[in-house]
């Protein structure tokens, strides 16, 4: 099966709505979803967005550097590893140093690993598309946000994680896995 037809619904500065047309088993099916994509055609082989795991040492232990963000959508905050899109000619490591350093006044001391697929978190309703980035940061001063951001810095610890997990109404949803996946672990892998 492969898209025959797409046609833009409606374009904005972020997002377009796409309709898609795919012909299987000699019928036509429509499908609707979202896109940050120009070309509609081509396959997918780099991310929309990077998504930072930074870890911080401190002399008690080590810390993963959560935000709490709201997101319009939603309605809401929520909490979120931090993240950014990718500009044209950027790699992860730029996109993590940039990203963190203006969210959170951390910079990136070393890159511990990248995720190696493009992951898709919602492939029913949108193509977009990240990679996972784990890096080491330590604190540099203020953060640099935009006027339309409001960004929370929600350090914590391995014995924290669990109560932030359990109390806080909503999480991001490429967020919980990883935490789940540490709480499991009893540690963070540095």
């Amino acid at each position: 099966m492969k898209a025959i037809k797409h046609t833009v619904l409606s374009d904005t500065k972020w997002l377009k709505l796409v309709e898609a047309e795919a012909a299987i088993k000699g019928r036509v099916k429509k499908w609707t979803y979202c896109s940050r994509r120009d070309d509609f055609e081509a396959a997918i082989v780099a991310p929309d967005a990077v998504v930072i795991v930074p870890f911080v040492k401190h002399a008690e232990g080590t810390r993963l550097l959560l935000v709490r963000e709201y997101r319009m959508p939603i309605n809401q905050t929520m909490i979120a590893l931090p993240a950014g899109l990718v500009d044209p000619g950027e790699t992860a490591e730029s996109i993590a140093e940039r990203e963190l350093l203006e969210e959170t006044g951390y910079a990136v001391t070393a890159v511990l690993d990248k995720s190696r697929p493009t992951l898709f978190p919602s492939a029913g309703l949108t193509d977009e598309c990240f990679q996972f980035i784990f890096v080491e940061a330590e604190y540099r001063g203020p953060a640099a946000l935009e006027a339309s951001e409001e960004i929370e810095l929600v350090p914590v610890t391995i014995e924290g994680l669990r109560e932030l997990m359990s109390e806080e109404p909503a999480f991001c949803g490429r967020t919980w896995p990883l935490c789940y996946q540490y709480l499991q672990a009893n540690k963070f892998p540095i």
